[in-house]
């Protein structure tokens, strides 16, 4: 958790880990916002606020008199986004540095392959 994120957004974080986690599933109820409230030790509006921020981004919906919802293909597009984010900054960082020691595409994906045949 990026702790320079304002709280709302590090509780939205959590939540959508637990989701790609699969902690919570397509239309599976998530925790309350007095349980955030709680369990962040947070001001309920606060947690409203994450709730909210979800909401608008499509990765819950509200169930009236039952709570809110995973929306289906949340985890797919929480996935993609995550990818994105990573892939981005991190392969033109790569690419760049690469450039400028001469390293070829092809000498990065033997190096993968080798550091991922060594976790094995």
């Amino acid at each position: 958790m990026n702790e320079s994120q304002p709280v709302y957004q590090r509780i939205i974080e959590v939540i959508e880990n637990d989701i790609i986690a699969r902690v919570y599933d397509a239309d599976g109820l998530i925790i309350s916002t007095n349980q955030i409230a709680k369990l962040y030790s947070v001001n309920p509006s606060t947690a409203m606020k994450a709730i909210a921020q979800m909401t608008e981004d499509g990765t819950i919906y509200k169930r009236p008199g039952i709570g809110m919802c995973v929306s289906r293909g949340a985890r797919d597009r929480l996935i993609e986004s995550r990818r994105a984010e990573f892939f981005g900054p991190a392969l033109d960082a790569l690419y760049s540095r690469a450039r400028t020691l001469g390293v070829t595409v092809e000498e990065i994906a033997q190096s993968l392959r080798e550091r991922e045949a060594s976790h094995d």
